[in-house]
């Protein structure tokens, strides 16, 4: 058992190192690429959300939008990014899967990491500026569980997804809307406070929203999250990820039959 495990692990550090090394392998701007891509993404939302549209993040404060939209963009990109990358693991590394033995749930466990490795990059960027043109506030710890609870979300959403694909290809293309979806419908780029009542029960059916919610809780007002999103993250987090887990084990056994 403890050398299955040990195998597992040197497997997955050897396709984390590679997926990282690869990220960029070959581009004339390499790791440049890591802060010009969501800096162009930050750029086009500010300009359209604060200075065009005015938007105020809260009616009680005078909060910059900039600092709204970095509180949960990169860990929004974290999960986009790595669900994208996760569920297609299987299929783009089909013929290894085929041709070799070895627990192939690492694959898109691997690339799940690495997504949110490359991203939390730029989040440390920000709260280094953020607290320095702020106060510093010892409640920034209570990000650590909540982007635990997001990465174990996330790993079984991956999962569940490259184990599905091989069977279900047109999965991949519908995912792209699916997340398209997700970000527009939860409090990354508006307030929740701005959405009209009749429409804002459907962000509650949103998981996105309960993460965004309780990280601008967290960096901007400086409070722990609520009881009950602490709750509802446990929930959907250890949920996602026992189902997404036990989902791939039990549909591994025909990838070679699909592939």
């Amino acid at each position: 058992m403890a050398k299955s495990i040990i195998t597992k692990f040197s497997l997955l550090f050897y396709f984390l190192k590679k997926d990282i090394k690869s990220r960029y392998a070959g581009s004339g701007l390499g790791m440049v690429w890591t802060f010009l891509m969501p800096l162009i993404q930050i750029v086009l939302f500010w300009f359209v959300f604060s200075a065009i549209m005015k938007s105020r993040p809260y009616a009680t404060t005078h909060l910059p939008y900039i600092y709204f939209l970095l509180s949960t963009f990169f860990f929004w990109l974290a999960f986009s990014e790595g669900l994208s990358r996760a569920a297609n693991a299987i299929l783009e590394n089909a013929e290894m899967v085929k041709k070799v033995s070895f627990p192939n749930i690492v694959l898109p466990v691997a690339v799940t990491l690495s997504c949110y490795i490359h991203n939390m990059v730029g989040f440390i960027l920000f709260i280094i500026v953020y607290f320095f043109s702020t106060s510093f506030s010892l409640t920034i710890v209570y990000i650590l569980p909540v982007l635990f609870l997001q990465l174990l979300f996330s790993l079984g959403l991956g999962m569940l997804f490259s184990a599905l694909i091989p069977y279900v290809r047109d999965i991949g293309q519908i995912l792209g809307q699916i997340l398209q979806g997700l970000f527009f419908l939860s409090p990354i780029i508006y307030s929740i406070e701005s959405v009209p009542k009749k429409f804002s029960i459907i962000f509650y059916f949103n998981p996105i929203t309960y993460f965004a919610s309780s990280y601008h809780k967290i960096i901007l007002l400086k409070e722990m999250p609520s009881l009950l999103y602490i709750v509802i993250l446990l929930f959907l987090s250890i949920g996602s990820f026992i189902f997404g887990y036990f989902a791939f084990k039990r549909l591994r056994e025909g990838f070679s039959d699909v592939l």
